[in-house]
């Protein structure tokens, strides 16, 4: 897998997915944990680890709400079927 200029990002400017960017952070951590690197190194990679984790963030906020949105609308949908039972009574 090639190494992005931007953080967060392909080499073509497309985003990247919560597990590519999870999957980058996670092989960053391994080499500065492992001693691969230099200082300076180290800190540059730190530094993209950083942008990564921001993107990772951002993807699981952007899911959390549309789960939010989605679980409000199911209940929407659950109290107008509600309402519409009590307003027809059953024929038995």
């Amino acid at each position: 897998m090639g190494v992005s200029k931007r953080p967060g990002k392909h080499g073509d400017g497309t985003e990247l997915t919560f597990e590519e960017a999870l999957a980058q952070l996670e092989s960053i951590v391994e080499k500065i944990e492992g001693g691969e690197v230099g200082l300076e190194s180290a800190l540059a990679e730190y530094e993209r680890g950083v942008a990564l984790l921001k993107r990772c963030r951002e993807v699981l906020e952007r899911a959390e709400q549309k789960v939010e949105e989605l679980s409000a609308k199911v209940g929407e949908r659950a109290r107008e079927d509600d309402e519409d039972e009590e307003e027809d009574p059953a024929p038995f």
